[in-house]
């Protein structure tokens, strides 16, 4: 059961407990919401980590968790190297390995462009002035957030043709009723990250917020659980956390 929107106006997360530590980052909750799936430096491996910590290797392919996520049977869509190609596999939990025919995109960059087939089926360029990568749709198929590699994160909407511009930010996850998004804002000092704090953006209210102000932990790539209560995030040095959205009154 999806939560109502009111948790837009959850302002901080909180209960945040490490889940597991190791060489993992960029966790995903599974539909069930009880396994979390992460990946290895360089994106290089695919495991699944039970919320109790216990975590089991399903791959070690290179770059296998660039384009990683769960399907709604359990299984693993990802891609990985076969015979001179990438191509689009699925992974079961006892391991097993098939090759799959990936849907064609409703939302794709290209030559550093957006580009987003809308509800009349035609391909739409949209925005410029950027390098965009990293389209990811939301759940219901209508928004799309797209990420501009000097000026942040963007919101098409496909029903209406709004695009909207977010703010800085990378590593977007939608929330399972499509109405937030939640994502990272990060400093550096020209080679590495050194502070990250997380923020959900509403889309009715067309407002983001942080939820994290911590100096300890610099939290990265969120995703929510399938109630949208809950982040699960990585630390950037191999530590995978859950904590949970704290609701305004």
């Amino acid at each position: 059961m999806l939560v109502s929107t009111s948790l837009a106006h959850a302002d901080r997360l909180i209960d945040t407990r490490e889940v597991t530590r190791g060489d993992y980052l960029g966790p995903q909750f599974s539909p069930a919401g009880g396994e979390l799936l992460v990946t290895g430096p360089q994106l290089r491996g695919l495991f699944v980590a039970s919320l109790a910590g216990r975590v089991d290797q399903l791959t070690n392919e290179a770059e296998a968790g660039v384009h990683a996520r769960w399907r709604s049977d359990g299984s693993i869509a990802y891609r990985a190297q076969r015979a001179g190609a990438r191509r689009d596999l699925v992974i079961t939990r006892d391991k097993r390995v098939s090759a799959v025919t990936a849907a064609k995109p409703v939302a794709y960059t290209q030559d550093d462009r957006m580009y987003v087939v809308d509800r009349a089926q035609q391909l739409v360029r949209i925005g410029s002035g950027d390098q965009f990568f990293g389209a990811v749709v939301a759940p219901d198929g209508d928004k799309v957030v797209f990420q501009g590699l000097t000026t942040g994160l963007y919101i098409y909407i496909r029903s209406t043709g709004t695009l909207r511009h977010i703010g800085p930010g990378t590593a977007p996850a939608w929330s399972p009723d499509s109405t937030r998004l939640a994502y990272e804002v990060t400093e550096d000092d020209g080679h590495d990250i050194v502070a990250s704090e997380l923020y959900i953006y509403d889309v009715g209210a067309d407002r983001a917020l942080p939820i994290t102000t911590t100096d300890r932990i610099v939290e990265r790539r969120p995703s929510f659980s399938p109630d949208g209560r809950s982040l699960a995030f990585d630390d950037n040095t191999g530590g995978i956390f859950v904590g949970r959205l704290e609701v305004r009154p």
